[in-house]
């Protein structure tokens, strides 16, 4: 099949789509918006943009995305499928110039509606919509659920270093969270790990926390991962869909502690491995720390993989 998916991806999961794609044998054209990027020439065209946004509304930067992915669509030919990432982030004429390029165009919502919501068009442009957020499942009969999806292969470290790693980008509610989470640690004499947050809101707080403006590539996160006995998801105000860190945790055999109560409604859910944070960050207890990860069955961890999450999107 030809398979075309378009996306604003910064971490480059939806690249790991795109490349099994092509290892099963398909032809794929994998358009990401995020690695679209203006150069100015020099000081003097970055200042007169600047006047441009203020005086004429104009972002030549803006100008030249939209037009090189403008350029991207209409050198498609004719696709079998396209699939779009969080369509809201991409132009209504965008996608209507999309959709005249296949016969099944898809969506794809890695987001919560009251967060990133659908384009207003959005019954006529897509022929089936799926969303990681199980309670936009429930209110919306139009949303399919479909979970994010397991990436890494299978590994095991028997013998980490740390007991328990997170990284976040900026949110104060979630920043909050944590700090609380370290304090913990650091009242039960747990010192080996490492919390990092991306732009911060919250300046104070927890002083082991890193707090950094860097970009952590997505390979150092892995094995910044794999090198710890516990992940830390925490999800922000109005989430219930399921980030990443819990199909890393489980590729990687890791106990996750996790402020999303909607965990408990997947098959894979197993109190052992996963610790759900009451309001309060008080029950995190000795027990859960200490005790060792227990496999998730095969039949189950299937399902979750990139090839199950392939299968409920171009072939069903």
């Amino acid at each position: 099949m030809k398979i075309t998916i378009v996306a604003f991806d910064i971490w480059g999961f939806n690249k790991f789509i795109a490349n099994r794609l092509m290892q099963l044998g398909h032809e794929v054209t994998f358009i990401n918006s995020f690695e679209i990027r203006y150069i100015y020439k020099n000081k003097w065209e970055r200042i007169g943009n600047l006047f441009s946004k203020i005086f004429l509304k104009k972002n030549i930067k803006k100008v030249f995305i939209d037009e090189t992915l403008l350029n991207k669509i209409n050198e498609l030919s004719q696709q079998d499928q396209i699939l779009i990432i969080n369509p809201s982030y991409f132009k209504n004429s965008h996608l209507e110039l999309l959709k005249t390029k296949t016969n099944r165009f898809l969506a794809y919502n890695y987001d919560s509606l009251s967060r990133i919501p659908l384009p207003d068009n959005y019954e006529k442009l897509f022929e089936k919509i799926f969303s990681f957020d199980i309670d936009d499942v429930k209110q919306h009969k139009f949303l399919n659920l479909l979970t994010n999806f397991i990436y890494l292969d299978k590994n095991h470290n028997p013998s980490p270093s740390n007991k328990a790693f997170m990284i976040l980008s900026k949110s104060k509610e979630r920043e909050i969270i944590l700090h609380k989470i370290a304090t913990i640690l650091d009242y039960k004499k747990v010192n080996n790990y490492e919390f990092i947050i991306l732009n911060p809101s919250v300046k104070t707080g927890n002083t082991k926390i890193t707090l950094t403006k860097k970009h952590i590539s997505l390979p150092v996160v892995e094995q910044k991962m794999k090198d710890s006995e516990i992940l830390i998801d925490l999800i922000r105000d109005n989430q219930t869909g399921l980030s990443f860190r819990i199909f890393e945790a489980m590729a990687l055999q890791k106990k996750i502690i996790t402020n999303n109560e909607t965990i408990k409604e997947y098959d894979f859910y197993n109190p052992n491995n996963i610790l759900i944070l009451n309001k309060e960050v008080s029950n995190i207890d000795d027990t859960f720390l200490n005790n060792e990860y227990e496999d998730v069955p095969t039949e189950i961890y299937e399902k979750y993989t990139i090839d199950g999450w392939i299968k409920n999107v171009f072939y069903n």
